[in-house]
């Protein structure tokens, strides 16, 4: 389409390359982009102009040029600016590319005009708008290397072309930064469209076919770690996976991407800092040691006041620079420009690099920054001042959740200057205590206990005891008696205080003070929340969820274990031990809602884990919940086995209340007698003669018929005389009560004691123990739907539990006579046995047998009794 051009101004002919009227090749390998081409259709059609602002080696001439390939030329015209253009020169290339465009008739001006000897560049401006007008069609004009438009009389061409610019003009602009122009006005005006490295940058989908289509394999992390290096720096992916595919080490070259790759190197030097004054290019390196920096810091780095205003010149007008924060008021150096300007000073000014890192660390922990702080400290190489840092900032750190970087600075000041500080001891025990490392973390209590000073400081104490008190809750002991100066405890680190209160309000909970452990927790978290520590946060609101746990306030505590659980991922906390329970707690709940499989999902991964009592609850929860799903042999074993392994170790008198009902019921219901007796012993050698027993003994004395000494053993629920410890023990003793009802025929005195469970169990969101029930108990409330009054909408919960998906609610449920028979038929009796128990004749039984058998799908007395089983009614 393009031929070599040449103009003449009278004076001397103009050549004007063919290259400078055609877009670039594509590189090889090219990636498309087909979202992000369609991004810049819809801006360069709707807009009338488009501006693609990116630092070199983004791909703007890329896309653009790829946006011709796929689009075709017949409507787009492509100049190059370069430096030495002036506007006649501008207009004149304009001119020729726009004329070739194939939608130009061919008689159009734009075909046959060509600038007078004398004519200035208003005129020629006014002739091609003109020109341009008259064609029947819409244009593109692409004008490449903005940022190279240095004369003043260009930019005055190019603003008086986009001022007056005909309606079928669309302008593309490709620029490095942003160019002179009017741009905020026509952003208000509407007129104009960006695109920016943000959007031009490498996703990494497009990075992984660059690189494979390279020829180069990498892991899934070497590939992130790769675009997190680069940002999707197009230019840098490229470099980077041609050094890759001669590299004999991947994993070496990403260690140094930018300070070790000649070819990133040449390109940072000669594409993006040659351009800059010998004084930018010495800031920049001054500042290359830090992520990112404000004019404050940044004055400090490079000792210049006015350090500020040249930092936002260079954000405006060059790449190597952004702002960063909701205020834009911190800048950060492109990542691989940044490593190789370190990387450079390092090289050569050893000793200025480790003068910036020091005046950077101490910076740093003025501002309570101490992570950073922590690290340009390391970089420096100084050992007593990583030691000095690390005890002012450690405890800081640790309650922030990074125990990682405390264990990295510790490791760097080495072995010989910690090994007799009890203090980095004891903060290196808590940082492995949060990396659930326990024996490593039990190692450096005892080495800090052989170093430990005769006279210590009310700080040194106090983090003693709270380190030492952590251990013994990971380990699922309980925490150790608070010290009795509480004057030492209160003084400390930032931090400590709140900390304080958290170990002091989960002591108060151990020892059964639930409301004093409330209070405190409650200080402590907004004491945590004021001073910033929202690691420390979390951690408070799993201890609550578990007072809410303990309270039967089920509901309550989801969601404080949801709450402190997502705080935990979008923060990057998911390691911390003191998590467990808020991964396990919710599966309770679900067991309890009758929701078997939501509790294996939820508590299932936790049946090993450390401490014992979290592994207690989840295996605990793991096993009632296979029994539920009729994994009942597997299910019952494991209970078992869990009351086995537990031992002597401490339980909370409510989690023991919760273990004894759950696995009480599961061998009645499981008819394995002799266990279920062992269940009863346990829980009256752990909880005493309380309500929980004489739950279990009123279950007992009912599956043997016993009615009188079942209602005997309920009286002290009911009346309350005995309080329950979980609200579940409360729900079962009113359904057991309605059972025993129905089985003395007083069905009115059965319906009040349902709607008594209905109501305990509807403020803890409890349905368990309604599909364990006496299955008269569950006809009693399926007929009675609707009439529960305040309870009604949880009595409709129950029934969608008792009534399998496409079954009515009526089927299968055995009458409360069947049911005295089918109890008879697993003894077994003989049915005369049966009649005279029953006090009825045998022809009776026979017709109650063949309405169970009918009812359970069987045809024999041993089906009958299997079926029963299976389904939970026996």
């Amino acid at each position: 389409m393009y031929q070599v051009s040449f103009v003449s101004d009278g004076s001397r002919r103009w050549p004007m390359p063919h290259t400078k009227l055609v877009p670039p090749p594509l590189p090889s390998r090219f990636v498309e982009r087909p979202a992000l081409r369609r991004r810049l259709v819809n801006h360069a059609s709707s807009t009338d102009v488009t501006l693609l602002c990116a630092p070199p080696g983004y791909g703007k001439s890329t896309l653009l040029a790829d946006w011709i390939r796929t689009a075709g030329d017949a409507d787009r015209a492509w100049v190059s600016l370069d430096r030495d253009d002036d506007a006649g020169r501008f207009l004149t290339a304009a001119l020729l590319s726009l004329g070739e465009c194939g939608v130009v008739p061919a008689g159009s001006r734009l075909r046959t005009l060509s600038p007078a000897d004398d004519q200035d560049p208003a005129s020629l401006l006014a002739d091609l708008v003109n020109a341009v007008a008259a064609v029947p069609a819409r244009l593109y004009l692409v004008l490449d290397d903005v940022q190279e438009m240095s004369s003043v009389e260009v930019r005055r061409v190019l603003a008086a072309l986009i001022r007056h610019q005909p309606g079928n003009l669309r302008l593309v602009l490709a620029s490095q930064s942003d160019p002179p122009l009017p741009l905020a006005r026509w952003r208000v005006q509407g007129r104009l469209a960006e695109l920016r490295a943000d959007e031009l940058c490498f996703s990494l989908g497009d990075a992984s076919r660059l690189i494979r289509d390279a020829g180069v394999t990498l892991t899934g992390d070497q590939l992130r770690r790769l675009v997190a290096q680069t940002e999707g720096w197009a230019a840098g992916l490229r470099l980077a996976a041609r050094s890759l595919r001669t590299a004999g080490d991947p994993e070496r070259l990403l260690a140094d991407l930018a300070g070790g790759d000649r070819a990133i190197s040449d390109f940072l030097a000669g594409e993006v800092l040659a351009g800059l004054p010998p004084d930018t290019r010495r800031l920049l390196r001054l500042l290359s040691p830090c992520d990112q920096v404000d004019p404050r810091l940044a004055a400090l780095l490079s000792g210049q006041a006015d350090v500020g205003e040249i930092l936002a010149e260079l954000e405006r007008t060059s790449s190597p620079m952004v702002t960063l924060g909701p205020d834009r008021r911190s800048y950060s150096i492109h990542p691989l420009l940044r490593c190789y300007l370190r990387a450079d000073l390092v090289r050569h000014e050893p000793r200025l690099a480790n003068q910036v890192h020091a005046r950077a660390s101490a910076w740093y922990a003025a501002h309570r920054r101490p992570a950073e702080a922590l690290r340009h400290a390391e970089q420096n190489g100084d050992e007593h001042a990583v030691v000095a840092l690390l005890r002012d900032v450690s405890i800081g750190m640790l309650l922030q959740g990074r125990p990682e970087m405390v264990r990295q600075g510790l490791a760097s000041a080495g072995a010989g200057a910690i090994g007799n500080d009890a203090v980095l001891l004891l903060c290196s025990a808590f940082a492995h205590l949060e990396m659930g490392e326990l024996s490593v973390a039990e190692s450096d209590l005892a080495r800090g206990d052989a170093v430990w000073p005769a006279s210590p400081t009310g700080s040194e104490a106090a983090l003693r005891h709270l380190v030492v008190s952590a251990h013994a809750l990971a380990l699922g002991r309980k925490p150790p008696n608070r010290p009795d100066d509480d004057g030492a405890l209160a003084s400390g680190p930032s931090g400590i205080d709140a900390w304080l209160l958290l170990d002091r309000g989960l002591a108060l909970a151990a020892h059964g003070d639930r409301a004093g452990a409330r209070s405190l927790l409650r200080s402590a978290r907004e004491s945590s929340r004021a001073q910033g520590f929202d690691y420390l946060a979390m951690h408070v609101r799993v201890a609550l969820a578990v007072l809410q746990a303990l309270d039967g306030d089920y509901a309550a505590m989801e969601t404080a274990c949801a709450e402190a659980l997502a705080w935990s991922r979008t923060s990057g906390w998911p390691r911390s031990p003191w998590l467990a329970p808020a991964e396990v707690l919710p599966g309770l709940a679900r067991l309890l809602r009758s929701d078997p499989s939501g509790a294996l999902e939820s508590s299932g991964r936790f049946a090993d884990a450390e401490p014992s009592l979290v592994r207690f609850l989840a295996r605990l929860v793991v096993g009632v919940a296979r029994f539920d799903l009729g994994d009942r042999v597997p299910g019952a074993r494991l209970l078992q086995t869990n009351r086995r392994d537990l031992a002597d170790d401490h339980l909370p008198p409510e989690l023991t209340a919760t273990a004894a009902v759950l696995e009480h019921q599961c061998a009645i219901v499981g008819r394995h007698l002799p266990v279920a007796r062992d269940v009863a012993e346990w829980s009256l050698r752990r909880l005493g003669a309380g309500a929980e027993s004489a739950l279990l003994d009123a279950r007992t004395r009912f599956v043997h018929g016993d009615l009188a000494g079942t209602r005997r053993a309920l009286e002290a629920i009911l009346s309350e005389r005995t309080s329950a410890l979980v609200p579940a023990t409360t729900v079962e003793a009113w359904l057991l009560d309605a059972a025993t009802s129905l089985r003395a025929e007083r069905r009115t005195s059965a319906r009040e004691s349902l709607s008594r469970a209905l109501s305990v169990a509807e403020r803890s969101s409890i349905v368990r123990p309604f599909a364990h029930a006496d299955p008269p108990v569950h006809r009693l409330l399926l007929d009675q739907i609707g009439g529960f009054g305040h309870t009604d909408a949880f009595a409709e919960r129950v029934r969608q539990v008792l009534t399998a998906p496409g079954e009515r609610a009526d089927e299968h449920v055995l009458t409360g006579r069947e049911q005295d028979v089918l109890a008879r038929l697993i003894l077994p009796q003989p049915l005369e046995e049966v009649a005279s128990d029953l006090r009825v004749s045998v022809n009776t039984v026979k017709t109650h047998v063949r309405a169970i058998y009918a009812k359970l799908g069987v045809n024999s007395r041993r089906a009958a009794v299997v079926a029963a089983r299976e389904r939970g009614l026996a």
